[in-house]
């Protein structure tokens, strides 16, 4: 309980709670365009939270924004590519 008291006194829940969040509008992007939400979109969604989460872990300062972006866009590469290899199965 004290890690988390510690983490949303950071900001570090509300990060994580916007990042979902901006995860369920990419998702309902995909439906709204498509009709569907591939399991590629899921991916996708996921690599981009799960990088976003991983990079603002590194660095500090406007390093740690730089590190964040790169996560970000590292995961969602990773989450898309794995969504194409789960869907051609």
């Amino acid at each position: 309980m004290k890690q988390l008291l510690k983490a949303n006194h950071k900001g570090g829940i509300m990060k994580q709670i916007v990042a979902m969040m901006i995860a369920g509008v990419m998702l309902t992007g995909c439906y709204a365009t498509t009709g569907t939400v591939s399991k590629q979109d899921v991916s996708t969604g996921i690599g981009c939270v799960a990088g976003g989460v991983v990079g603002s872990k590194v660095g500090s300062g406007s390093g740690k924004t730089a590190a964040t972006i790169l996560g970000t866009l590292a995961g969602c590469k990773a989450g898309s590519e794995i969504g194409k290899n789960i869907e051609n199965k």
